[in-house]
């Protein structure tokens, strides 16, 4: 940390960071797998180098070199900047349902969504609706569930939204989707009416990188292996 330390301080004798001094402090902070009170520290070490300007150069300049050099710190964790937290909700009851809908409809590019059953038309409807709006969507569930009555995987299906199911007598047992690489729904709640108005169930909503990532390689593995639904 020292070495960074000091090359911030060097950078900022002319108030600028030039692309090589970026290039050059981006591959330390990278190989330095820096831990986030390091972090934490370094940043409250560059704001005081700045402080200790003011008098000297224009201000303008100052917070220019402040920005720029925040953003290399930031780059090495991008968790620190998100200052969204964890989302907890529970059933019976719509918290968990409104928690859901509420996320799909935040959805700009991409919905995966691997669960165990689906049969809610209020939930249903909101994929569909963000399907046919250009959202690529896909998903993933339980071969036998599909099966159920009230299932509403055939509707998807007809809707042109892309599935996937598993054929062993196992369960693709998930409760999960992922939107836009961004956002995390995960918990024991499954897409049903009877969640929501009889079950002790439970959604977690989380937006940290580092826990959406495994979601994501799950995903993708299952889509290779699992079958198309027909």
């Amino acid at each position: 940390m020292k070495e960074l330390l000091e090359m911030f301080e060097k950078t900022f004798e002319d108030q600028k960071l030039s692309s090589a001094e970026r290039k050059a402090l981006t591959q330390i902070i990278q190989e330095s797998n820096l831990k986030n009170n390091q972090v934490g520290y370094l940043r409250n070490q560059i704001f005081d180098i700045a402080r200790g300007a003011f008098k000297s150069y224009s201000a303008l300049q100052v917070i220019d070199w402040l920005e720029n050099a925040n953003k290399l710190l930031l780059k090495s964790n991008p968790n620190l900047g998100d200052s969204r937290t964890n989302e907890i909700y529970f059933s019976p009851g719509n918290e968990c349902l409104n928690a859901i809908n509420h996320s799909l409809q935040k959805a700009k590019s991409t919905i995966e969504i691997c669960v165990f059953t689906i049969s809610d038309d209020r939930i249903t409807n909101n994929i569909i609706a963000c399907h046919q709006s250009g959202i690529k969507v896909r998903i993933i569930t339980d071969d036998d569930k599909t099966l159920d009555k009230g299932s509403d995987i055939y509707q998807m299906h007809q809707a042109g939204i892309p599935i996937r199911t598993d054929e062993t007598p196992n369960h693709m047992h998930h409760k999960y989707a992922i939107i836009d690489q961004d956002i995390l729904i995960t918990g024991s709640y499954n897409w049903t009416r009877s969640a929501a108005k009889y079950n002790h169930e439970n959604i977690l909503i989380s937006y940290d990188k580092g826990s959406i990532k495994p979601y994501k390689e799950e995903f993708d593995k299952l889509w290779k292996e699992f079958i198309d639904y027909k």
